[in-house]
């Protein structure tokens, strides 16, 4: 007998960008969720490269370079390489990853991350570092990245050079949320606050055709938990282990408990 897979008939919003949001769907998919895209947000260079790229010159200055996304990585190492410059040569600087999936994008360019916090939120880098008092620390993040691993930096007494690598910019329109919303899913997925304010965004795009209290909520972790709730979703789970595959078995459990469209108590 065939066992039925445990996202059977589940209809999942996925708002993150492409080509992230392709990966989750197929993931997703084949567990038997029905995936449905809707980027909400999309990854842009910033408006200003040039203080980017003084951070790729004087790189090489840093006792720590800390990401705290894959985009982030990216974003940094292609500015690099558009500078003439190997990735190798960064192995002379010690690299700081967020989580798996940012110390993943590393390798890809043939670097390790020498420090990666046991809980994957940014305020918790700060705290595994060791002694950075007097270091020179860069973050090269969004646009609208979360001040907190800077405060923290800077309390124990390192200075911190933080830079724009990227940008996050709303994206999608009310009619592509329109057809996606019909059906209307049984679960939203979020994996940052940046999805989750640009997914209000556009449903207030709609009036009161729906609204955020409709769309039950997966999230990656409790700061992006907290954004969906402030803004009228209700949570359905948040992934205990803060990182995609963290989502699909938060997103599991959730459907076990409660296979409907409902939110859950």
């Amino acid at each position: 007998m065939s066992r039925t897979p445990p996202l059977q008939g589940c209809r999942v919003l996925i708002t993150r960008p492409r080509p992230a949001a392709e990966g989750l769907a197929a993931q997703l998919a084949a567990l038997g969720a029905i995936p449905v895209l809707l980027p909400a947000i999309e990854i842009r260079p910033p408006e200003d490269p040039r203080p980017l790229e003084e951070a790729v010159r004087q790189a090489l200055t840093f006792d720590w370079i800390l990401f705290t996304s894959a985009n982030g990585v990216h974003a940094f190492l292609e500015r690099w390489i558009a500078a003439g410059r190997s990735p190798a040569e960064l192995a002379r600087v010690r690299l700081g990853a967020i989580g798996p999936a940012t110390a993943r994008a590393l390798q890809r360019y043939g670097l390790q991350a020498a420090y990666q916090p046991a809980v994957y939120l940014s305020e918790a880098m700060a705290e595994g570092l060791g002694e950075v008092a007097g270091r020179r620390v860069l973050l090269p993040r969004a646009d609208i990245a979360r001040r907190e691993l800077a405060e923290r930096l800077r309390a124990h007494g390192a200075e911190v050079v933080e830079v724009a690598a990227y940008r996050v910019a709303a994206a999608g329109d009310a009619e592509a949320l329109r057809t996606a919303l019909d059906p209307r899913p049984h679960r939203v997925t979020f994996t940052s606050p940046s999805t989750v304010r640009a997914l209000a965004g556009l449903l207030e795009q709609l009036g009161e055709e729906i609204r955020p209290a409709d769309l039950p909520a997966v999230c990656i972790g409790p700061v992006t938990a907290a954004e969906a709730a402030a803004l009228g979703f209700p949570i359905a789970a948040v992934a205990r282990e803060h990182t995609q595959e963290g989502l699909i078995r938060a997103l599991i459990e959730s459907w076990g408990r409660n296979p409907s469209s409902s939110p859950e108590g």
